[in-house]
């Protein structure tokens, strides 16, 4: 695979950023729009200033800052060029369309009269023929996989089948009738569910 520096087109564009029609930038990223030819007016690219070849290479805070500027960039295709819609592309590995050895994501402004207006990224993906009984299996091994990404154990919703299928292994909520403390004191011990929600986890 080619490695940083002379062999990555990425690196040596970012060697000269006034070469690029920057769009948006912070300390581990740039944005800009794609050139020489765009696939869509406004497609732009957030990239990593350091050479990393994977998604999967960036740390937690390097990915809240690249989905930060997705985020940015999607408001910007909206307020700036009217965009009616946009799609978000993240390729990873040769297989799943990553073009180079250098990760990026593609944002794609679209507008009511382009060709494909209207026309899902799914599209690009015939339907696969698979059992009821092959979906399961899937989907079990896929969620059977635990991921080491997250910095912080966010613990399920307490209506989730996961937490339901855990709780046996961990302490449980106590959403009974009051218990009386040694005290004497009546006291009740109980957790909602809306606790769980609506809450901000930090990745740092």
């Amino acid at each position: 695979m080619p490695a940083q520096g002379d062999q990555c087109i990425f690196c040596q564009l970012m060697e000269q950023p006034e070469q690029l029609n920057i769009i948006a930038e912070t300390d581990n990223f740039y944005v800009w729009h794609e050139y020489p030819e765009p696939r869509a007016r406004g497609q732009a690219n957030v990239v990593p200033k350091e050479h990393k070849e994977s998604i999967m290479e960036l740390s937690p805070a390097e990915y809240s800052e690249a989905m930060t500027l997705v985020r940015e960039v999607m408001e910007k295709a909206k307020d700036g060029i009217d965009a009616e819609g946009l799609t978000v592309v993240i390729p990873e590995g040769q297989m799943g369309g990553q073009m180079l050895d250098h990760m990026y994501i593609q944002i794609f402004p679209r507008f009511e009269d382009d060709e494909n207006a209207g026309t899902p990224a799914s599209a690009v993906f015939p339907q696969k023929e698979m059992s009821e009984q092959e979906i399961k299996d899937t989907a079990d091994t896929m969620a059977s996989i635990d991921a080491n990404f997250q910095t912080e154990t966010i613990e399920p919703h307490p209506d989730s089948q996961k937490f339901k299928e855990n709780s046996g292994n961990s302490a449980s909520i106590n959403t009974g009738p009051e218990e009386e403390t040694e005290n004497g004191d009546q006291e009740q011990e109980t957790e909602e569910a809306s606790d769980f929600e609506g809450k901000s986890y930090s990745w740092e």
